[in-house]
């Protein structure tokens, strides 16, 4: 458990210094949302919530004030609470539930229901697991959570199926830089985020700077963008300047010399080119320990304390082999 009580405003919108509010999607993912919470709240101080949903049966049940409707709602609730406190006394240290450790909430669109109880908690993160039939070590968004991807009021975490997470906790912050375009666009609020959470952690820091070659158009592209070879270049500079940022953040939390104060902290940068994601990301090494953090993709109406996923980020995150938090912008 972090000792820093101002940790969990590194993920607020709010800059409060309560605990950091994490909700839960629940559905057929599973337990791996719940686990990745629990996870967490071994790092961060954090109050937990888990929100599950259910389609309301229709025609049957066409009102709320019938005896079937009240009665179906009780006894799915019932199987709910049930489930979720067994995942949650498995996964969840006891000091992290939220008093209203369950929200249940029956009709459509899902999305619309989450999104609700995502605002009413006033979280800070939401996280969801993946479909069932994605492969070992890979994520695939069900379809309310592919929609919160694009619009959630909160920093949006994921874990892949599967992911074998470290007894510890987070034992490694990572960010990545999905392109140079992308990155020269965004702020320094996501590498400087990570660099505080690695600091005041004591963990390692990597840098990462990823493109797949597929993602240069070279006919639109030619003139305004660097060629594959010269993208390792941009990258490194692009690294430089995130150093700075990294010392910056240092000397805020009153760390005047991070190597020689800090026992576990290191930075480490890494830049990593290939044929698709699928080769750049697996030619990376990852740890059961690591957390990895990426920018929302840049767009032109971006709503301020919102996340917005593109396409670009979309596929990179189906192939990343550890939990990632997308901030929201």
């Amino acid at each position: 458990m972090a000792k820093h009580s101002h940790l969990p405003a590194l993920l607020s919108s709010k800059g409060s210094e309560r605990p950091l509010r994490i909700a839960v999607s629940w559905d057929q993912s599973g337990e791996e949302a719940v686990h990745l919470a629990g996870w967490l709240a071994q790092s961060l101080p954090a109050e937990i919530r888990v929100i599950t949903t259910a389609p309301r049966p229709w025609p049957q049940f066409r009102s709320t004030s019938s005896k079937k409707y009240k009665k179906w709602f009780e006894n799915t609730l019932d199987e709910r609470t049930h489930a979720v406190r067994r995942a949650m006394k498995h996964h969840v240290p006891s000091r992290a539930w939220d008093k209203e450790f369950l929200v249940f909430r029956d009709g459509k669109p899902r999305n619309k229901l989450l999104k609700e109880e995502i605002q009413r908690f006033d979280a800070d993160l939401v996280l969801f697991g993946s479909k069932p039939k994605a492969a070992e070590g890979r994520f695939v968004p069900a379809s309310a959570t592919d929609i919160l991807l694009r619009s959630a009021p909160a920093s949006v975490g994921i874990i892949p199926r599967g992911a074998k997470l470290a007894k510890k906790g987070i034992t490694r912050v990572n960010f990545a830089f999905l392109d140079t375009k992308e990155a020269a666009r965004s702020s320094t609020r996501g590498i400087g985020l990570a660099a505080a959470l690695a600091l005041t952690l004591d963990v390692e820091l990597r840098i990462m700077a990823f493109s797949p070659e597929e993602t240069y158009n070279f006919d639109d592209d030619l003139t305004h963008r660097p060629l594959v070879d010269e993208w390792n270049e941009a990258s490194l500079a692009l690294l430089d300047r995130a150093w700075d940022v990294v010392m910056n953040v240092a000397r805020d939390l009153n760390i005047k010399d991070p190597h020689a104060e800090l026992k576990n902290f290191e930075v480490e940068t890494r830049v990593s080119a290939g044929e698709g994601w699928c080769t750049v990301v697996d030619s990376q090494q990852w740890k059961k320990g690591d957390l990895l953090f990426v920018d929302s993709s840049p767009r032109s109406k971006t709503r301020s304390g919102y996340v917005h996923v593109g396409p670009h980020t979309a596929e990179f995150l189906s192939y990343a082999p550890v939990p990632v938090i997308v901030l929201r912008g």
